[in-house]
This record gives C-alpha cells, sequence and structure tokens, in this order.
C-alpha cells in the first residue's frame, strides 16, 4: 500500500503557514501606536460619539492614582456633555493627513475637516498629543476650540 505520508517528512505549506502567523502575531504584540493612529482613533471615536473611547484617549496631567481617576469620571462627563447634547447633530468630514513628533514625548497630529457638506471647505486643525504611560494621548483642553462645539475644559 502506497501512502502519502512519509514519516520524518514536514510540510513545506504548513511550516511556511505556522511561520506566516508566528510573524503577524509578534508584529500585533510588538507593535507601538504612533500619533498618527492615535489620532485616527481620536476622530474615529469623536464622530461617532463614543465618549469612553474619547476619554481613553485624552491626556490627563495629575499622577496621584485617586486624581487620575476623579479627572477621567470628569472628563467622561464633559465629553458625554460635548457629544450629546452640545454636539449631538454636528456632522463633519475628517482626515487625518499627517504628524509630527518632537524629542520631548509631544506630537501634533494634523486634521483636514469639513464642516460644511459637499459645498463646504477643508479646515486644518492640530491635535496636540501627549505622552504618558508610553501611550500617546490628545491633549484635549490644548486643542483649538473652534473644531467642536463644547470641548472639554
Amino acid at each position: 500500500m502506497n501512502s502519502n505520508r512519509q514519516s520524518g517528512k514536514i510540510n513545506i505549506l504548513a511550516l511556511a503557514s505556522i511561520a506566516i502567523v508566528g510573524m503577524i502575531a509578534a508584529s500585533l504584540l510588538f507593535a507601538k501606536e504612533d500619533p498618527a493612529s492615535v489620532g485616527v482613533q481620536f476622530m474615529d471615536a469623536l464622530s461617532k460619539q463614543n465618549v469612553d473611547k474619547l476619554t481613553e484617549l485624552s491626556y490627563i496631567d495629575k499622577t496621584d492614582p485617586a486624581s487620575v481617576e476623579e479627572e477621567k469620571k470628569r472628563l467622561r462627563e464633559q465629553w458625554d456633555f460635548c457629544v450629546n447634547k452640545a454636539g449631538k447633530h454636528y456632522l463633519f468630514l475628517w482626515n487625518v493627513t499627517g504628524a509630527t513628533t518632537t524629542s520631548t514625548g509631544q506630537a501634533s497630529v494634523v486634521v483636514m475637516m469639513n464642516k460644511g457638506g459637499p459645498n463646504g471647505y477643508d479646515e486644518k486643525y492640530q491635535l496636540p498629543m501627549e505622552k504618558a504611560n508610553d501611550k500617546w494621548k490628545v491633549d484635549v483642553r490644548s486643542m483649538s476650540k473652534t473644531m467642536f462645539p463644547a470641548l472639554p475644559q
């Protein structure tokens, strides 16, 4: 009886598949977020009125754990008011066009926004970023207040 299986032989396709899966897993595990990708996440959360994600991506300059939790709660309330009351019907198109990073843990993400629909024009805004605990966060208090109604203070 002739068998396609031979002892001690490794299927090249199986080995290649395992190697590819391993490389993908390693790249996801060790990938660090850059300011532009965090800017995209932030703008996506703003357009979808995702209060929790906006709070998570907002920079908090406190270090004491109790102060951080208190500030998160206050920020969440302000984001809720911003997107669900003041900006509930605020429509806009956006596109992240670039980012610059300094060596001091700060960055700026360039966002083009069109608030006027098909007849509107693009306006350029900056998302100021700070690195906190090895993660990029948007410094909401330094954003232009004309970008979106009632941004957190």
